[in-house]
């Protein structure tokens, strides 16, 4: 079987972009996979082959038109079995992941700038078209809430939607051997960009807890601003901004609560990747993740995104029962002992075996031993 994966950058780094790496990876022995994108970072197999499509990565107005007449060339004079796309890269491929959904994120967010409501609008239009091309044979949906917003937004839709969760690497995040508490301070993170993923909120939770809490905020955005609102209510010493870091992992390991009050997520792999840490969670419903958790033994989901208080009162339940603590943090880590990416591809050759009605080979084992993959779970 021969298949395209078209995604506009394929990178370690990132939710959509490490998707397509991790899947590349592991689909390269059991398909001839031809790599779609305008750029490709990581360590890619030598039996992938990259496909470079020339198109800027900025601005995002000229990025996606450019791609989808560029790609969809490619992808047409390539003789392949099936075309895969991320979200709305290429309207025209007959297997969509859904790794977001901009009519969701559009309504969530009406008061964005010119800019990001024109690049809003592009990107409502090309997942419209994607969803709705007669080519489509199957989605492919991040979470059971990316699921419903795309049937919701782009329905009704006449090909199968599946969910099937992203995942994280066990053998890189995972619980140290042993935590101390470095001082007397709890140490909670938050991770991702600053603004979406909820960072104020935070902050404002913070504020509510007891001296004895500190924030590492590590991510994207205008620190200078959240610095300010640190300093406003009188926790600037307790919150340490850093951007994007290498050693991401040493930081979930440190960690007693991973706080993350996202107003819009799809998916989250930050949340899978502090669960299988061993850190507890406190997060919003909007977060698709959210499904992993379990309130009050792996952590807690909040309704309200904007609600510091209920998010400070969270925080606080898993803090004040040091006791209960290890207890929490090996139920987070047995919330994702299934979510491997090896689990991930091999579900994802289910989804190509329905749409070309072939047998596909199995995936080699590359991640964690004794996790076998779940059935594929139809939405």
């Amino acid at each position: 079987m021969k298949v395209a994966l078209a995604i506009h950058r394929v990178r370690p780094t990132g939710g959509q972009d490490r998707y397509a790496l991790e899947l590349a990876r592991r689909l390269a022995q059991p398909v001839a996979l031809d790599l779609v994108t305008i750029e490709a970072e990581g360590d890619l197999p030598p039996a992938v082959g990259v496909r470079r499509v020339r198109a800027p990565l900025r601005p995002m107005l000229l990025t996606a038109p450019l791609f989808r007449l560029r790609a969809g060339r490619l992808a047409r004079g390539g003789g392949y079995d099936l075309v895969h796309a991320v979200g709305g890269a290429l309207p025209g491929a007959s297997v969509i992941t859904a790794q977001f959904c901009a009519a969701e994120w559009r309504r969530l967010n009406p008061d964005a700038g010119w800019y990001q409501r024109l690049v809003s609008a592009q990107a409502v239009r090309d997942e419209r078209a994607a969803y709705r091309h007669p080519a489509l044979a199957a989605v492919i949906a991040v979470s059971r809430h990316t699921a419903e917003e795309v049937k919701r937004w782009y329905g009704p839709l006449a090909v199968p939607v599946y969910v099937i969760p992203n995942a994280v690497d066990l053998d890189a995040f995972k619980p140290p051997p042993a935590r101390p508490r470095a001082g007397s301070r709890a140490r909670l993170l938050f991770v991702g960009a600053f603004e979406r993923k909820g960072l104020d909120v935070a902050i404002r939770a913070l504020a509510r807890l007891g001296s004895d809490a500190e924030l590492l905020a590590v991510g994207s955005g205008d620190a200078a601003r959240y610095g300010r609102l640190a300093a406003s209510l009188g926790v600037a010493d307790r919150v340490r901004l850093e951007p994007p870091r290498a050693d991401i992992p040493a930081a979930f390991a440190a960690a007693d609560v991973f706080l993350f009050p996202t107003r819009y997520e799809p998916f989250g792999m930050v949340i899978a990747e502090a669960l299988a840490s061993g850190v507890p969670v406190v997060t919003s419903s909007r977060a698709g993740a959210a499904d992993l958790i379990r309130d009050g033994s792996s952590g807690f989901v909040v309704g309200d995104p904007e609600d510091a208080a209920a998010f400070a009162a969270a925080v606080d339940r898993i803090l004040g029962e040091p006791a209960g603590w290890p207890a929490m943090s090996a139920a987070a880590r047995d919330a994702v002992r299934n979510l491997t990416w090896d689990s991930v591809a091999a579900q994802t050759l289910e989804v190509y075996r329905g749409v070309t009605g072939g047998p596909v080979p199995r995936v080699p084992r590359t991640s964690s031993p004794g996790l076998a993959p779940g059935a594929v779970a139809r939405a």
